[in-house]
């Protein structure tokens, strides 16, 4: 069972590839669990710490649950790096458990795909615009690099990002 995590800033169709690679292969994908939390719980577009920490969980806890039911693999829409991230963003400081979380997901996933910003921005009631989606993506890579965590960025079309998807995945499976 290979675990797929899918990351980059908003609006960088993340949950369309998960999405897709799961009808490719198959399979299972594990829904951005943030997103749906925040619709319900955010006050004046903010969440708190403590608030971050159950996003975490609550995905973890989650994609555990559908990971024992996938296909050969699971394709999941961000993890709690990307909530490490949005507190940073929004808080300037990380609650303990949160920061805990993130390091276990610097190891949880077998394959790491970043979603390019090269798609056009959809700017919806819920985003913060397109110049932080570039800003945002640049923390994400920069992140990435100094957990040193192995990504591949994958671009283009929905149809090159799914052959793209998977070159990596046929890759990571015969290495």
């Amino acid at each position: 069972m290979l675990n797929v995590v899918l990351l980059g800033a908003p609006s960088t169709g993340k949950t369309t590839l998960a999405e897709r690679l799961a009808a490719e292969y198959d399979t299972l994908w594990m829904p951005e669990y943030g997103r749906e939390y925040w619709e319900t719980h955010q006050v004046g577009r903010r969440l708190t710490l403590e608030q971050l920490v159950e996003i975490a969980e609550g995905h973890v806890e989650r994609e555990t649950e559908r990971l024992a039911r996938a296909n050969r693999y699971l394709f999941t829409d961000t993890n709690a790096l990307t909530t490490y991230l949005f507190s940073l963003y929004y808080h300037g400081a990380v609650h303990p458990r949160l920061e805990e979380l993130a390091r276990l997901a610097e190891r949880r996933y077998d394959v790491v795909l970043v979603c390019d910003t090269d798609i056009p921005y959809d700017a919806t009631w819920d985003r913060s615009g397109e110049v932080h989606r570039q800003e945002f993506q640049g923390r994400v890579l920069a992140d990435l690099q100094q957990r040193c965590v192995t990504y591949h960025v994958v671009g283009g079309s929905l149809e090159q990002r799914v052959a793209g998807a998977r070159d990596i995945l046929d890759q990571t499976v015969g290495a």
